[in-house]
């Protein structure tokens, strides 16, 4: 795991993943957590894919080249979850096309179905994948599989989630580089249901409050 980028070494974020544990938090506090540490990983992708100066509460502010557009990578949430992240992503890359995935997971096998798609016909030079949580691995390893069916090379493929269990870790590493996968904690492992554990429950529930 050493080549993951984690941003849970740090004071704040191991406070902002607590509150998100926390079975307890309500939705509001969930929803603050969930942004700021959603801009947190927005500011470390960027930082290091365009090696730029920038902060999770600032946009990005110079590059040696000066100010680029940022409309050569594409966002990918998956619905719904990956939707509460996108904002933070999109504040700094303000240019950058957002395509919609959504796709559903069978509760007895685990194995994930698309059931929506629109993305862009022409690859761009990247694409980043959107997903709060890593579990199995196989939603991200479909999305990522879709993508370079797409026209895009793996290695141009990112991946930045809050949460990821190993088998996941390893399961997209097959794909896409283990270096191009951004998450802010590993966790043990997944449960019988396939749930990360210790995790934090379902994310698009508890940040929707629905």
């Amino acid at each position: 795991m050493d080549s993951v980028v984690q941003v849970n070494g740090l004071a704040e974020e191991q406070e902002l993943l607590s509150v998100l544990r926390n079975r307890s938090t309500p939705t509001a506090e969930f929803r603050g957590a969930s942004d700021r540490l959603a801009r947190v990983l927005s500011a470390k992708f960027v930082k290091r894919l365009y090696d730029v100066s920038c902060t999770a509460e600032d946009r990005v502010h110079s590059t040696d080249q000066g100010v680029q557009d940022f409309a050569d990578t594409l966002i990918v949430p998956v619905m719904r979850a990956g939707l509460a992240l996108v904002p933070a992503f999109t504040e700094l890359l303000p240019d950058a096309p957002v395509g919609i995935v959504g796709v559903e997971r069978n509760e007895e096998t685990a194995e994930p179905s698309l059931y929506y798609e629109r993305l862009p016909a022409a690859p761009l030079e990247r694409a980043l994948i959107i997903d709060p949580m890593l579990a199995t691995g196989g939603t991200a390893c479909l999305i990522a599989s879709l993508l370079i069916e797409l026209g895009y090379e793996s290695g141009s493929i990112h991946f930045v989630g809050v949460l990821a269990a190993p088998v996941g870790m390893d399961k997209l590493s097959r794909i896409i580089p283990r270096p191009n996968v951004t998450v802010a904690a590993v966790d043990q492992g997944l449960d019988q249901h396939n749930y990360i554990v210790p995790g934090l429950g379902d994310y698009g529930d508890r940040y929707y409050g629905t």
